[in-house]
């Protein structure tokens, strides 16, 4: 790639095989980092901002990318873990998700994408089936979000493991 003229390297430490599942393969990312001079971005595994910190040490790689793991604590592009984000802060950051993408792509829409991440916000570990079944369900905005209140109530909203 750098004798091509590429300009940087990202690379996901998990084969094709392994999709989602397994541990990251830092090691690549090192050995790959130690063999060439342009940047290398490293990605895999990365949930926390420990995380972070521990890659770029390990690897020595230049910039960590997340993936996955964002959507559940979009806080950690902030520098904070998800046991930092006060419920105040939560319910703010999924009132204002759900409008921007109600406003990007229409009320019907824009609640139907919006609930993979509400369970994800609330963690589907902490959640009955009741509740998911209640966050999955269409209806409009504003019933929508008397639910998640409710939900909340009921529900500590707690740290990924």
């Amino acid at each position: 790639v750098e004798e091509n003229g590429g300009s940087l390297i990202a690379i996901h430490g998990r084969t094709k095989e392994q999709r989602y599942s397994g541990e990251a393969d830092w090691d690549a990312i090192a050995e790959v980092k130690s063999l060439v001079k342009i940047p290398v971005i490293g990605s895999g595994d990365i949930k926390t901002v420990s995380d972070i910190q521990r890659m770029r040490q390990y690897t020595n790689c230049d910039a960590v990318m997340i993936g996955r793991a964002a959507i559940a604590n979009p806080w950690i592009f902030s520098g904070l873990d998800r046991g930092q984000v006060s419920p105040e802060q939560l319910q703010k950051t999924v009132r204002e998700h759900l409008q921007k993408s109600i406003q990007f792509y229409g009320e019907e829409d824009g609640q139907r994408l919006f609930r993979k991440y509400a369970v994800q916000y609330l963690l589907l570990r902490t959640l009955d089936r009741a509740a998911r079944k209640e966050i999955l369900k269409q209806r409009p905005s504003g019933e929508f979000l008397d639910i998640l209140n409710q939900i909340y109530s009921r529900y500590e909203c707690v740290a990924p493991s």
